[in-house]
């Protein structure tokens, strides 16, 4: 609480200072969400699919998930998007990542470097068992986790 008021007493008295307090005040906000929140992630409604068919058919006993989706940096990035950064979660709470062949990936890349504000749409691939469903899309920045001895 004490590390939060240190931080926001300076800014609001120079906002204050600025005029226009209540409009700066919203923007640091934006700011602040911004950071919290750096990239946009959205599914359309109809934007999920499972088929027994794409440009070839899954290993056995499986089915492909294909989703549709828009993603959006809302600051400028210091990291790449990889494949690992998605993940689909199934009912039981099993976790897949989506395949490299994804026309996602096909079409920006698998190590892509977003712009800030520009939207990357595409569609991602996983494949998943026959009998499962998916729950939810999940997207975190990947970071390797270095082995200890």
């Amino acid at each position: 609480v004490l590390g939060g008021a240190a931080l926001f007493i300076p800014i609001y008295v120079g906002v204050a200072l600025m005029g226009e307090s209540a409009d700066k005040l919203e923007n640091i906000a934006d700011i602040f969400a911004n950071i919290h929140n750096q990239v946009s992630l959205t599914v359309p409604a109809d934007g999920v699919r499972y088929m027994h068919f794409f440009h070839g058919p899954p290993g056995t006993g499986h089915k492909f998930v294909v989703i549709d989706i828009a993603l959006q940096a809302n600051l400028l990035l210091a990291w790449q998007v990889l494949p690992r950064c998605f993940q689909l979660i199934d009912e039981a709470g099993v976790r897949y990542y989506p395949l490299s062949r994804s026309p996602f990936f096909i079409a920006h890349g698998v190590e892509l470097v977003m712009e800030q504000s520009r939207v990357y749409d595409g569609q991602l691939l996983f494949e998943i068992p026959a009998e499962r469903k998916h729950v939810n899309l999940l997207f975190d920045r990947y970071q390797q986790s270095e082995e200890v001895p």
